[in-house]
């Protein structure tokens, strides 16, 4: 009878496994699972006592698989520890290109079912267990501050994996590259959690004199609270207001708002942004924007729209971009140089229209980079969690959430929150007022 037991109970995972992954964890019910298992359900109860159970009973299934899988391979591998942490980038490349590859599990999982899910703490554990396997690497390395360089690694992985299931087949070589980077420069990496300088403290190359015009951010992101790449990404979130319609990046405001935008972040617009007029912004900004705005909606529980962050990861994709470590206090990206050669211009066309030509096409690269830098650094410093938008369907305005626990899901503007709890009481009373009908 033990034997019996142990049999049927490995039969429901291996099944469950196999479905849960292929078809999506809230699509499979429990009748499917034991019908593939060729059981009964009351055994399946017997097991695990809940559906929610044997999710969780799954990903650590898949957790455990994962760790002695990457555990025998960097065992096995020779070669220094920085040459271990490229390796891990190579065993990624692998599992993408494996056969029946349909993303992360543990993303999966948590995207399906909410942080509030039990079989989301598995899924933390497992990229906790994950960071502790990189930041002994990196110790080993002789880095002087391992665990941000591990943070740093982390993020390029996990952003490899989910680029590359946006068809991006370059991801993970771009991750290996930039990961070479920060390990042969690990003292600059270990910079980078320190708050950056201001712009008139770092080294300028081949940029005019900073302006002086700032962005007005709202009253909360004036706080203390929160590092310059948070409130930046704050702002350009909140550069239009969906309730009225407002976007200072869809008219011909989008000039001026993005050269004020760009300085604090260490790099000028070109000269004639902002004096032209007349212009929107690229409609590439218009999209990282709104990919953005659904990332952050998942911090307060909403769900994501996956066409409109498969189109920001595009952008992103299609931008060159390169790891400058010359002209800042910390590792920062940069648009490439254009590969393509220019035409020769038409004779009529004056010089200062080929400069405006050239400002132009410049400065939706440097914007691009710099949502880059600040996505990164903020999701290295464990600030991601924190950014939020509104959960007020009327609202959507971005802030920081700068409680202790994270808990907050509204905006401090016209009483977001009260609106949605007015609505949820009118919601629950209608039921009731129907049901005793």
């Amino acid at each position: 009878m033990p034997s019996r037991r142990r049999s049927a109970r490995a039969r429901i995972l291996v099944v469950a496994d196999r479905l849960f992954y292929e078809h999506g964890i809230r699509a499979v019910g429990v009748d499917a699972i034991a019908a593939g298992a060729e059981t009964a359900k009351t055994t399946l109860y017997s097991h695990f006592r809940s559906k929610d159970a044997l999710v969780v009973a799954y990903l650590q299934q898949r957790a455990q698989h994962e760790r002695e899988r990457l555990e025998r391979e960097l065992a096995a591998r020779a070669g220094s520890p920085a040459d271990r942490i490229l390796h891990l980038y190579d065993l990624l490349a692998d599992e993408l290109a494996a056969p029946g590859y349909r993303g992360s599990p543990f993303v999966n999982a948590c995207v399906e079912l909410g942080r509030d899910h039990p079989a989301v703490a598995v899924a933390r554990d497992h990229r906790e267990w994950m960071l502790a396997t990189i930041t002994t690497l990196a110790a080993e390395t002789g880095a002087p501050d391992p665990v941000a360089l591990a943070a740093q690694l982390r993020q390029l992985y996990e952003s490899a994996a989910v680029s590359s299931q946006l068809a991006d087949a370059s991801a993970v070589r771009t991750a290996r590259a930039a990961a070479a980077v920060l390990v042969s420069t690990s003292g600059f990496a270990a910079a980078s959690v320190e708050p950056p300088p201001t712009s008139a403290d770092r080294p300028r190359a081949h940029h005019s004199s900073p302006s002086t015009t700032r962005i007005s951010l709202p009253g909360e992101a004036l706080s203390r609270s929160g590092t310059p790449e948070a409130h930046r990404l704050v702002t350009f979130l909140n550069s239009a207001h969906l309730p009225d319609g407002d976007d200072q990046l869809a008219d011909e405001r989008a000039g001026t708002w993005l050269a004020e935008w760009l300085p604090p972040s260490g790099r000028d617009a070109p000269e004639t942004s902002g004096k032209r007029g007349g212009t929107a912004a690229a409609a590439e900004l218009l999209i990282l924007r709104e990919g953005l705005r659904q990332l952050a909606a998942i911090n307060c529980g909403a769900p994501a729209d996956p066409e409109l962050v498969a189109r920001a990861a595009t952008v992103w994709g299609h931008t060159p971009l390169v790891v400058d470590l010359a002209t800042a206090a910390q590792p920062q990206l940069i648009p490439a140089a254009d590969p393509k050669p220019r035409p020769t211009e038409p004779p009529e066309r004056s010089a200062d229209h080929t400069a405006d030509a050239d400002a132009d096409e410049e400065t939706p690269r440097r914007v691009v980079a710099v949502l880059g830098s600040d996505y990164l650094a903020v999701q290295a410093r464990g600030e991601w969690p924190r950014l939020k938008v509104c959960a007020s369907p009327e609202c959507r305005w971005a802030f920081l959430d700068t409680t202790r626990n994270r808990s907050r899901r509204w905006c401090a503007m016209g009483g977001c929150g009260n609106r949605a709890k007015n609505r949820a009481w009118r919601e629950r009373h209608s039921l009731v007022t129907t049901k005793s009908v």
